[in-house]
């Protein structure tokens, strides 16, 4: 019996699998399993907090491909690491940035598959940037390092910024060039995934089968 293991690779396209089998299968899995369906739900009205709740899925793993290694028992770190990784190209310093992913680990993240609903500094707008920051004063200047009042996103760009983060990540992986990469990712997809070791064999009664 054929089995899918991502939109468009059955179970055979890990037989014997090369680096580039598993470049494919990674990147049709993260493409077709997570970035499409945030981009079909965004398209819908008022579907923009669904949207980034598929799309707050990518960052921890994002960072475990990335560092090539597990994020068990290290979850909020490899998101917040994943969240800076995706976004230190923007205006905002790492270490707020890092700041950011941890308060959307735990108000977004957490808030919405421990409660149902993002928790009280998260809000959502159309705005001229991918994530805004409300910081308090301190003698008249902001203070970088106060306490976080809320986070406004923009989802529309947030997926554009996670798209082309991801973008950048296959071509990376798909040069021939990139050999440690490469290795690395080829490694701990294995250990992810692993296809040569034999699954579980389930037995099924025959519902025909007279009984003896």
């Amino acid at each position: 019996m054929a089995i899918s293991i991502s939109p468009s690779f059955r179970d055979s396209k890990l037989d014997s699998p090369s680096i580039d089998d598993a470049i494919d299968v990674y990147d049709d899995r993260v493409r077709n399993w997570l970035l499409a369906p945030a981009k079909v739900v965004l398209e819908q009205e008022h579907g923009g907090p669904a949207a980034f709740c598929i799309l707050l899925t990518y960052f921890e793993g994002a960072w475990s491909y990335a560092m090539c290694q597990s994020s068990k028992n290290r979850s909020k770190e490899f998101f917040s690491q994943g969240f800076v990784d995706v976004f230190k190209s923007s205006n905002v310093p790492e270490t707020l940035l890092s700041r950011v992913g941890e308060l959307l680990y735990s108000d977004a993240r957490c808030g919405f598959f421990h409660d149902g609903m993002f928790r009280e500094r998260i809000y959502f707008a159309e705005m001229n940037r991918d994530i805004v920051v409300t910081l308090p004063k301190k003698d008249g200047v902001l203070d970088l390092q106060g306490e976080i009042a809320s986070v406004l996103i923009d989802v529309r760009r947030c997926y554009s910024a996670v798209l082309r983060h991801f973008d950048a990540v296959i071509t990376r992986l798909r040069d021939p060039q990139s050999v440690p990469e490469r290795d690395g990712f080829f490694a701990f997809f294995k250990s992810q995934c692993d296809w040569e070791t034999p699954g579980p064999v389930i037995g099924l009664k025959d519902p025909t089968a007279q009984n003896g």
